[in-house]
């Protein structure tokens, strides 16, 4: 508020010494900035009982969220109980299930391996010449040596070529070469290969 005096102080105190009337001084008041000036604590005051109210409305959100939450947590752990003489047939089922495809793999495997002979023996057969004979056959594992005997290094070259030729059974087929006996006519020959299950 600003006050303001149009009589100077001398003047004043000269008319109350004549026994004249007393002369007021003249106050001014401006408007708008003395209520302004005084609405401004008031405002103040007033965000910061909105910031508080706002902050304990989002207070009382959050602890409402974090008590739904919770009642659903445990909600969910008393279904899961529920459930759970379920889950473990289930997974008794399953391991069930495990071992008896072990039992079906193996029973495959040894099926496999029980026609694994008839099928070697007959390629074996489709692939020798007429004019090579075996002396020997040795076994070591999957692994295969053959001795035999020929007139002729062509009939164990063809021999040779023929195992090569059925690689889906045969593998890594060592072939160091045939030699002749001694005093005889007949060649001497040795073949290793690796027999692979193809049934």
């Amino acid at each position: 508020m600003i006050r303001i005096n149009l009589l100077g102080d001398a003047l004043a105190q000269a008319g109350t010494k004549k026994g004249g009337a007393e002369v007021q001084p003249m106050q001014v008041y401006v408007e708008g900035e003395g209520a302004a000036r005084s609405s401004l604590p008031i405002a103040g005051v007033l965000i910061g009982l909105l910031g508080v109210a706002g902050s304990g409305a989002y207070a009382l959100m959050l602890f409402n969220d974090v008590r739904k939450l919770n009642e659903e947590q445990v909600r969910l752990q008393a279904e899961a109980k529920k459930y759970e003489p379920y889950l473990q047939l289930e997974k008794t089922f399953r391991e069930r299930k495990q071992q008896l495809q072990r039992k079906e793999d193996v029973m495959n495997a040894l099926k496999r391996q029980q026609a694994l002979p008839v099928h070697f023996m007959e390629e074996l057969a489709n692939s020798l010449p007429e004019d090579v004979v075996f002396t020997k056959i040795s076994q070591k594992g999957m692994s295969f040596t053959i001795e035999g005997e020929s007139r002729s290094f062509e009939a164990v070259n063809a021999f040779y070529n023929n195992l090569q030729s059925r690689n889906r059974w045969f593998q890594k087929i060592n072939y160091p070469g045939a030699s002749r006996a001694a005093n005889s006519n007949v060649l001497v020959f040795k073949i290793s290969f690796d027999l692979q299950n193809a049934v």
